[in-house]
């Protein structure tokens, strides 16, 4: 059974397109701490099933991440939700600014 994250913010790449900006995923873990997965990292867990994450909704509601491929045929994260590029996931607060 993977372990459960909830991602509260990103850190990204300005320079690159939508879907190769999310750098990291970010949150809090239980004891108030802080932590950061490099996005490459957070994906190979989630293909061993090590690893699920959530994001909030629009709705307010908490969607999970699923792996998905960009038209450059690289592997990116997006909610089961989001019609194309990564949306939700973009929509959260940088890291960098917490």
């Amino acid at each position: 059974m993977p372990s459960t994250y909830e991602v509260t913010a990103i850190r990204k790449c300005e320079t690159r397109n939508a879907f190769e900006s999310v750098t990291h995923l970010c949150g809090e873990a239980y004891d108030g701490s802080q932590w950061q997965i490099p996005l490459e990292d957070a994906i190979e867990g989630m293909r061993c099933g090590r690893f699920e994450f959530l994001v909030p909704t629009l709705e307010g509601k908490q969607g999970k991440l699923v792996i998905a491929r960009s038209p450059y045929n690289r592997y990116y994260l997006k909610c089961a939700q989001d019609r194309g590029e990564p949306t939700s996931l973009l929509r959260l607060p940088s890291a960098d600014h917490k």
